[in-house]
């Protein structure tokens, strides 16, 4: 009711508690004294007027007496009774107000008891709040926009779109959050790492917080005064004052994303790759987890029936009177094929909220297809897709959901009702449905006029969308919340959020096909059959951590079928892939004339029309963007400071490092690790016939982990070198003596030494280098030995910045190694070696029994294979302090014949490693040898690694 009235939250705490006081305590002992003596005056008094009004004010008394006591000895804790009980205490002080009025008129003491109304008012708590990319001001006529990859905030007033202004921050601003005075605006910067809080008045940046990784979901708590923000890759909840200092971090499960702040201080996450949401209670210092549970999944053995696990949540969308929650998300069917109409299907989730816990009743799940079965003039059920955004109406009774892949809204009616319909009426309206428990969708406005609605705003009776990729405003007005009114536009294009997009037009244009399930954009050359899917209901975001959940809910039997992605391609995707992406685009999401019931014409992927040449183009763009996959097949990423490319010389030489660590450098040297790229004459083969059978640009894909520094840099993936036989690496020394050396390293130090983060992804080389961007020492890339001498002294003398720039935390975590010992096939996603999935699934993995566990490090970086699990002291710089332990860097591995050739020491080490993974029984029996091996010591499968090389 006080909504619309913007009042904030410091006048609502006050008023709030000045009116239970006076309730309590000044009520009992002055007002219901004073009027049992004068309601005998009232009651024989012989002017009607003021009998009836008396006998009224009695009653109204007597339930606000009532109500009040049951609220302030038994609180309302958002069930039905309660907030009945919270309706009956309101309405009565209503009624109540006017009489009160003519009353004091008659006898001249209006004026007291205004004041005191005044005071005693109830002005409701702060209710719940949600995080959003579209929010209005809490006080003044305005809406605040995070424009996504647009990278910029606007803020525009509700009645002049000629008044907005804009701020550039980052690469991609997802949400937003206000304080309840109105003068403090957090933004997320989901690829920048960055919580920015600004002036929400001018738009100015206050300060700028650093958070790894994902920064997504914001929202503010006026009762703690603090944000809240969630950290959808680094799975953290933080809390930040509004000064910008971190007051609290708390470890949550995976993908945190949405966030909801009911009135009682209890905070909803959801954690959109799991199906999960937790549930955390702010008014305890320590923010304690309440609950956590997972959505239903559901399965049917008709892939074509809406079934699967619940994925994509993103916002939460709270009834005004907290008694439920409303979830859009997308169900993943993934356990079989991917194919049309049967991989992902659209829904909603509803939580039930009590007063001890959230509960779901899979039942009332909104189904967005046939089940709920709005049709068009044909009678074709009409089909949505990745609903993202759902906000109530002031009153409840309506529920707006904006479905950002088919570019619609969708309207439920929580209150329509089907009594009066006859038994045959309403059996023959079920057909094809499900029970909707007590709301149906009542409207499908198609098309909204912008490109991906995704935010939503309800102002009254007006709804504000928000458009992602044209980067507009849309204004609309709800009609009211009777059953028969309808959403209708009234300003298509009300304002431009964004003037100055990140985006080039090309990436922009590509963006959209990526996100768009819109089959009427191109009805001739649709890139969705049927409004069905895009690219991004499954690829969330684009090609990220993400993945590696698609993977993991691929439910099928590797050894039956080992394919979680894309079949049918012709080639693994890499390079101008044109025709592969026509063939996913066709089959997965029945576009470009695989559904052909529209008229649209099939195209055939070896001769792709030039009407869509530029669309292809466009989504390969976007594809290819630096956040994506900017090196085709690979997974490796820069860091946004190092540019798109490097240069060679933008890479120091491995033996630079000689100098100070000459026995892990001569490890190194010797190692598989140093020579697996073109000096390898096993990889030289396999890459070459790589190329041969997928096209030339798939040697990304080997060449992302087997020699990072070419892929960077651009050259040719595979050199005509070959130091196959070098030894302690006298090649390297020689060379960086002259100046003049070779990227033929290998994952050399730079390259493993200036990881700046890992993005779990599932492997392929997902890493992020930063190479350019550290402090360096004065003289320490000079092409002169005599001031590369001094810059080591130098670095010796003071060597804390030096040996803090080349480690991270993360670089003794196993999770480090997963990123190049972990491999899928690109496109078909066919794990094809899953070294560290088997570790982790393994005895071996128990972190919280030292005794027992063993990380990659512990055995492949151990000095002294005879002593795996007891620390070997040691030092990594020559003169320097002795470690308890130090990493040796021999990287020893299962494959003794090509280190053998160099460096027979490293040879021993590989073959006594090997004597300690298996045990090996034997008989003969009935004409038969018998082998009997047994995996005893290797913290993995027994052979592992490549298909080519899984050999015992």
């Amino acid at each position: 009711m006080w909504a619309p009235l913007h009042i904030p939250w410091g006048l609502q705490r006050w008023s709030l508690l000045s009116h239970t006081l006076i309730g309590a305590f000044v009520f009992p002992i002055l007002v219901l004294p004073f009027w049992f003596s004068h309601r005998r005056l009232l009651s024989t008094s012989g002017k009607p007027f003021l009998r009836w009004t008396g006998r009224s004010m009695d009653i109204l008394l007597l339930t606000l007496t009532l109500t009040g006591a049951w609220l302030f000895l038994k609180g309302n804790r958002g069930n039905a009774f309660d907030a009945w009980i919270g309706w009956a205490h309101l309405y009565p002080g209503l009624m109540l107000a006017p009489l009160l009025a003519r009353h004091a008129w008659r006898w001249g003491v209006l004026r007291p008891i205004l004041a005191m109304l005044l005071v005693a008012t109830p002005i409701a708590a702060q209710g719940a709040v949600s995080s959003g990319s579209l929010i209005s001001h809490p006080t003044g006529p305005w809406l605040f926009s995070a424009n996504a990859e647009a990278g910029t905030v606007s803020r525009l007033h509700r009645s002049d779109p000629t008044q907005r202004n804009e701020l550039r921050l980052g690469r991609d601003i997802r949400q937003l959050a206000v304080t309840a005075d109105g003068r403090i605006l957090a933004a997320t910067g989901y690829l920048d790492d960055h919580v920015w809080l600004l002036d929400a008045e001018e738009l100015d940046i206050r300060t700028r917080v650093e958070l790894e990784h994902r920064p997504y979901g914001v929202l503010y708590d006026a009762a703690n005064d603090r944000f809240w923000v969630s950290l959808f890759e680094s799975h953290e909840l933080v809390a930040l004052s509004r000064a910008g200092e971190i007051v609290q971090r708390i470890p949550t499960a995976d993908t945190p994303r949405g966030l909801a702040l009911l009135s009682d201080g209890r905070l909803v996450v959801t954690h959109s790759m799991t199906g999960e949401l937790s549930v955390y209670d702010t008014r305890r210092a320590d923010t304690p987890l309440l609950q956590r549970f997972t959505l239903t999944d559901t399965s049917d053995p008709d892939e074509f029936v809406s079934q699967g696990v619940p994925r994509r949540l993103d916002d939460i969308a709270v009834v005004p009177d907290e008694s439920e929650l409303w979830l859009p998300h997308v169900l993943w069917n993934v356990d079989h094929p991917f194919q049309f109409q049967s991989t992902v299907y659209p829904a909603v989730s509803i939580v039930t909220v009590g007063p001890t816990g959230f509960t779901e009743d899979p039942t009332r799940r909104k189904e967005l297809f046939r089940q709920i079965n709005l049709t068009d003039v044909d009678g074709r059920t009409q089909i949505v897709s990745n609903p993202v955004d759902a906000e109530f109406s002031t009153t409840g009774a309506k529920v707006f959901i904006t479905l950002a892949g088919s570019e619609d809204l969708l309207v439920f009616d929580r209150a329509r009702s089907r009594s009066g319909e006859g038994e045959g009426e309403r059996r023959a309206r079920r057909v094809g449905k499900i029970d909707q428990g007590g709301a149906q969708a009542v409207q499908l406005l198609r098309h909204l006029p912008g490109a991906q609605p995704y935010g939503l705003v309800v102002d009254n009776d007006t709804l504000w969308v928000q458009n992602r990729q044209s980067l507009n405003l849309t204004r609309l007005t709800t009609g009211g919340d009777s059953p028969f009114a309808r959403v209708r536009v009234t300003n298509a294009d009300y304002a431009r959020l964004s003037e100055a997009d990140a985006l080039t037009p090309m990436e922009r244009r590509g963006s959209h096909l990526f996100h768009s399930g819109n089959t009427d954009r191109n009805p001739e050359y649709p890139m969705t059959g049927d409004f069905w899917m895009s690219c991004n209901s499954c690829h969330l975001d684009g090609f990220n951590l993400t993945n590696r959940y698609l993977m993991d809910d691929h439910a099928e039997d590797k050894s039956i079928r080992a394919i979680s992605g894309h079949g049918g391609l012709s080639s693994l995707l890499s390079g101008e892939s044109g025709p592969d992406l026509v063939r996913l685009i066709q089959d997965t999401q029945g576009g470009l004339g695989h559904d052909d019931r529209d008229n649209a014409r099939r195209v055939t992927p070896e001769a792709i029309p030039d009407a869509i040449e530029d669309d292809i183009d466009a989504l390969q763009a976007y594809i290819r963007r630096p956040n994506n996959l900017p090196f085709g097949p690979s997974w490796l990423r820069l860091a946004p400071s190092n540019g798109d490319r490097l240069e060679p010389s933008d890479w120091p030489s491995s033996a630079s490092c000689a100098g100070c660590h000459q026995r892990i450098f001569e490890q190194w040297a010797d190692s598989n690790h140093r020579l697996m790229a073109e000096s390898n004459p096993y990889y030289r083969v396999m890459e070459d016939f790589a190329a041969e059978t997928e096209g030339e640009a798939f040697r990304a894909w080997c060449v992302g982990c087997h020699n990072p520094q070419r892929t960077t840099v651009g050259l040719p993936f595979r050199g005509q070198e070959n130091r196959m036989f070098s030894q302690g690496g006298e090649d390297l020394l020689a060379e960086y003596e002259h100046q003049s050396w070779s990227l033929d390293e290998g994952p050399g130090c730079v390259a493993c030494h200036r990881v700046s983060r890992i993005e779990d992804s599932g492997g392929n080389g997902a890493i992020h280098l930063d190479v350019t961007e550290r402090p360096t020492y004065p003289g320490e890339q000079s092409e002169r030995p005599w001031v590369r001498w001094i810059a080591e002294t130098t670095i010796n003398a003071q060597p804390k910045v030096h040996a803090e720039s080349y480690s991270r935390d993360f670089y003794d975590d196993s999770a480090y190694c997963r990123a190049c010992h972990d491999e899928f096939s690109p496109g078909q996603g066919a794990r094809i070696v899953t070294t560290f999935d088997e570790w982790a699934l393994s005895s071996f993995n128990a972190p919280d029994n030292p005794e027992q566990h063993r990380s990659c490090l512990d055995c492949h970086m151990h000095a002294d294979i005879d002593r795996i699990g007891e620390a070997i002291p040691g030092r990594s710089t020559e003169g320097g302090r002795l470690k308890d332990n130090v990493y040796t860097h021999q990287f020893t591995g299962a494959n003794h014949h090509l280190v053998g050739l160099r460096n027979a020491e490293q040879e021993d080490m590989s073959l006594a490693l090997l004597r300690t993974s298996a045990e090996l029984d034997q008989w003969y029996k009935d004409g038969e040898l018998v082998v009997r091996v047994r995996n005893v010591g290797a913290g993995h499968a027994l052979p592992t690694g490549v298909a080519d090389f899984r050999q015992l």
